[in-house]
């Protein structure tokens, strides 16, 4: 029986040379580098800054000033700009008022002496050009497979394209909503009449209350306390830009919808807009920097202001007489109906507007680009097969296909061992008995459940045993580090042979009062101090490693919670204690956590992969995960940048899997490959090596590491990498360079092309293939389905999907449809945004809960064997997305690569980085 094919269209459209309009360029005379560089000697002389000239204050003078998109290039310290870009044409008296006035402003001259009649060279020569205007489309190469352009062809594209977006009102729900461009190439909803609001008070109303707590809830309600009824407001924000998909030789526009929530302070805010008095100027986007009460505008954005304030004439901030600062005290309260100048709430927390626009809002938004562009919207057809084969199963939240299956045994030694014990670390009693009822359960000897004693070894089932203890100095939270080591030393039970030791580890840990006393400890409150500084957690893991003991955390629970299955009368003491342990979703995912560290692999892989469709032949699945980190004090440069590379491998065994993990050689000579659990206890022992993404010998080293393996494989092996990392480091990975052709020694533009490429032939990768996540911009959201019959009639689709689809025009690039698991939840707010929109919604609780929206992972097939389709490679890489070792949900990465990415979330000194924005961000 014939079957519909489904179509997805992304909140994508093609542009054509109309869509993209023209842009005014401005070729300097080689006279210019001199005037450049003599301002540079200057400002430096001045400053005493090693930096280059802050050009962005210049670009947003002229963009909000002139209405145009501005850009220099080319703006290295070697290589000044030698010419501009704008999407406007401007007179040549303001072009050289903004650079008169940039230049005053950054050279520090007393604002009483600041004046457009400056006697500058640079801008006389800025106005001397005459500029030409160009089709931008001219300046776009599009080739077989690829789309390249310059730098400053993106930026006017999406400048355009912006303008183009807020010239129609955006319709939904049958309200009509003015957008406004920024200088960011955003576009906003700005009047005050359509943000969202909310406050506490009526997003979290007061439950009934009984007793002796009732009169005390009437007075709270005749008086709330202010925090409550104070009303915070919400805005919808869309990125505007010209992006490029993997193999599709077409640019393309890509909206990406937010949710910014608004700040009632200036306080520790790092991003703010300004509105100019004429609604037809552009917002100024802003950069702030400081902490609490001392935050400021940044370098830029003062430069920028200053210049904007005299040449337009326009004050910024209301000022009084005794205000001496740029940004007077006044201007820092933000609270009350916004206002001109606005700023998103500094840090992720609490709010009564939750995050997320909903389905609704994107398939709103899907309409409005097909409108304004006269385009159709960029689409997908379906692959015809299940991705969800034989995936991880739990019951109550223990994983039965794996701790009962027959072979467990195999699979351990498959792992490196021939059993595991646990080291039950514990402070408190009432985590000892959580923690004694959690492994009774899962390692299937309920009977232990309220008799495990300390310090003893007890043998559990499915090949474990267990050793509780008592260590509350080593875990407690404080500045005793230095005797942490002795501490972890004398732990009983840290050596067995042929055993995998893991360490399940009380902690205590509440993200929300952390973060309150980090910022209180940070303005120099008197007695606050940094938790962080304090917390046990890296120092007892990079401990426990040094042993090969790996740790895994557990908290204490917060709240009780109630399971929603429904009740049955129990078949057995086992499935008794799991239903009393079943709301424990935290214990369950910290016991699934600690047996992903141990490597074990259930033989269901093989299914999984080999499943119709996919790859047929036992073939190894490699993952490389590339993380940079700045340091912790990366401001003043005292940390070199260090860099974080992992190579994960899944080879097969016989039946079994092998889960390895290689790592750098570190300075004792401790690295390359080993096993998954064994890598794990290196990494966390020791730091994360020095290095960057920049370094002209990492790509040979990765091929070493790849030639190290690919020695002992019989049938090869797939490499898996992720988009969003290692594009950078090869070329043939960047969508722009699509259409290259590596030279003999497997090297473009004298670069190594791909991982691998460098080897002889029989080492190289089987296939090469890159995933990408729309947690970046880079890859639009799934937005409309439609079905589509035998004869071509076309009807609405489901509203969701989590489907593998096919790029249209294109053999190689693919785009995996991912549902959120919270939407196929059973609670109110699982549904919220699939009818409405956060504007026609009258639940103000509803409104505080995030919305959820369809995401996506591209699967770009960049390499396969010639003769062989792409489909099989592009199908295995999803079914990968679908089976987490220690997660029954989809992953945004295939097994090898979210490996590589555990593993290096769990390292000691992960924390929160700064990645490279690289050129090939502009262009993908």
């Amino acid at each position: 029986m014939p079957q519909n094919t489904t179509r997805m269209s992304l909140l994508a459209s093609p542009l054509t040379s109309d869509l993209m309009g023209t842009a005014w360029l401005y070729r300097f005379p080689d006279k210019i580098e001199h005037e450049w560089n003599k301002l540079r000697a200057i400002y430096r002389g001045k400053t005493g800054s090693k930096a280059n000239l802050p050009y962005a204050a210049l670009l947003t003078v002229l963009r909000a000033s002139g209405s145009t998109s501005a850009s220099l290039s080319p703006t290295s310290k070697k290589n000044p700009p030698q010419f501009l870009a704008l999407s406007t044409k401007l007179p040549a008296v303001h072009l050289r008022a903004v650079v008169a006035l940039w230049e005053q402003a950054l050279l520090q001259t007393p604002p009483d002496e600041i004046s457009l009649a400056y006697s500058s060279s640079l801008a006389d020569l800025f106005a001397s050009v005459e500029p030409e205007q160009v089709a931008i489309w001219d300046h776009v190469s599009i080739g077989q497979r690829a789309v390249d352009a310059d730098g400053w062809v993106w930026d006017a594209a999406s400048w355009n394209l912006a303008s183009l977006v807020t010239k129609t009102d955006l319709k939904v729900d049958g309200r009509t909503i003015p957008l406004r461009p920024d200088t960011g190439n955003n576009v906003m909803v700005w009047d005050t009449e359509h943000l969202w609001s909310n406050n506490w008070l009526d997003a979290r109303p007061a439950k009934e209350k009984t007793n002796d707590s009732a009169k005390n809830t009437a007075e709270e309600i005749l008086q709330p306390e202010g925090w409550k009824i104070r009303r915070h407001y919400a805005a919808l924000r869309v990125e505007v830009a010209m992006k490029s998909l993997h193999s599709l030789p077409k640019p393309l526009v890509v909206l990406t919808p937010r949710v910014s929530r608004l700040s009632n302070t200036i306080n520790g805010a790092r991003t703010a807009w300004w509105a100019p008095r004429s609604p037809s100027r552009p917002l100024l986007c802003l950069r702030l920097g400081g902490k609490g009460q001392y935050t400021h505008l940044e370098h830029t954005s003062r430069l920028a202001l200053d210049a904007w304030v005299r040449l337009m004439d326009e004050p910024v901030f209301p000022r009084n007489p005794q205000d001496t600062e740029f940004l007077p005290a006044g201007a820092m309260d933000l609270s009350g109906e916004p206002g001109h100048f606005r700023a998103l709430i500094p840090f992720s927390t609490s709010f009564p507007i939750g995050k997320g626009v909903g389905l609704h809002t994107v398939t709103a938004l899907a309409d409005h680009l097909a409108t304004v562009t006269g385009q159709n919207l960029i689409h997908g057809t379906r692959v015809p097969t299940v991705l969800s084969v034989a995936g991880r199963k739990t019951e109550y939240g223990r994983d039965t296909t794996l701790l009962d299956a027959t072979d467990l045994k195999d699979i351990m030694a498959a792992a490196g061992c021939s059993k595991l014990r646990v080291l039950a670390l514990y402070e408190h009693q009432e985590m000892r008995t959580r923690m004694q009822r959690l492994l009774a359960y899962h390692f299937n000897r309920p009977d232990l459940a309220d008799g495990l004693p300390d310090d003893k070894i007890v043998h559990l089932g499915c090949h474990t045993e267990v050793l509780l203890h008592r260590a509350p100095e080593l875990l407690a939270h404080g500045r005793h580090h230095d005797r942490r080591g002795a501490l972890t030393d004398a732990l009983p039970g840290l050596a067995a042979e042929n055993t995998g030791i893991l360490a399940l580890v009380e902690t205590e840990y509440d993200a929300k009062e952390w973060g309150r006393q980090r910022r209180a400890a940070r303005r120099g409150e008197e007695g606050a101090l940094d938790p962080y500084e304090l917390d046990a957690k890296p120092e007892v893991s990079r401990h426990l490693a040094r042993h090969g003991v790996i740790a895994q955390f557990l908290t204490p629970e917060t709240k009780k919670r109630r399971s929603k299955k429904k009740a049955r009368e129990a078949t057995s003491p086992l499935e008794t204690l799991g239903r009393e342990l079943d709301a424990d979703y935290p214990g369950h995912h910290a016991i699934g956590d600690m047996l992903r560290s141990a490597g074990l692999v259930h033989p269901r892989l093989t299914r999984t992969i080999s499943a119709k469709g996919g790859l047929q032949d036992r073939v190894a699945h490699l993952g490389l995960h590339m993380r940079a980190q700045l340091g912790d004090k990366h401001r003043t440069r005292t940390e070199e940048p260090k860099l974080m590379w992992i190579l994960t491998a899944f080879v097969p065994v016989g039946e079994h899997w092998n889960a390895l993990a290689y790592l750098p050689a570190s300075r004792d000579g401790s690295g390359g490959w080993c096993n998954y659990a064994r890598a794990q206890a290196l990494s966390r022992s020791r730091p994360i090596p020095e290095g960057s993404r920049g370094d002209e010998t990492l790509p040979r080293r990765i091929d070493q590491a790849l030639y190290e393996l690919s020695r002992h494989l019989e049938n090869g092996y797939v490499l898996y990498v992720s988009g969003d990392s290692t594009r950078p480091v090869w070329p043939l990975l960047a969508n722009k360079n699509a259409d290259l052709h590596p030279d003999d020694d497997g090297c473009a533009n004298g670069r190594p092309a791909l991982p691998g490429a460098t080897l002889a032939p029989e080492h190289r990768p089987r296939a090469i293939i890159r995933t990408t996540s729309s947690a970046g911009p880079s890859i639009p959201l799934p937005a409309v389905f439609h079905e589509i019959d035998e004869d071509g009639n076309v009807s609405d689709g489901d509203k969701t999907s989590n489907a593998l689809f096919q790029l249209n025009d294109t053999a190689t690039t693919f785009i995996m449809s991912r549902r959120p698991q919270q939407m196929d939840g059973k609670t109110p707010s699982a549904k919220s945004g699939r009818t409405q929109s956060r504007w026609a919604c009258d639940d103000k609780e509803q409104q505080a809960e995030t919305w959820y929206n369809l995401t996506a992972t591209e699967i770009a097939v960049i390499q396969h064997p010639h003769g062989e389709e792409p489909l099989p490679y592009a199908l295995t890489a999803a079914r990968l997305c679908n089976h987490a070792l220690a997660w029954e949900h989809r992953t945004r990465h295939p097994l090898p690569v979210h490996a590589g990415i555990q593993m290096d979330k769990n390292h000691p000194a992960y924390r929160r980085t700064i990645d490279w924005d690289t050129d090939d961000d502009a262009t993908d």
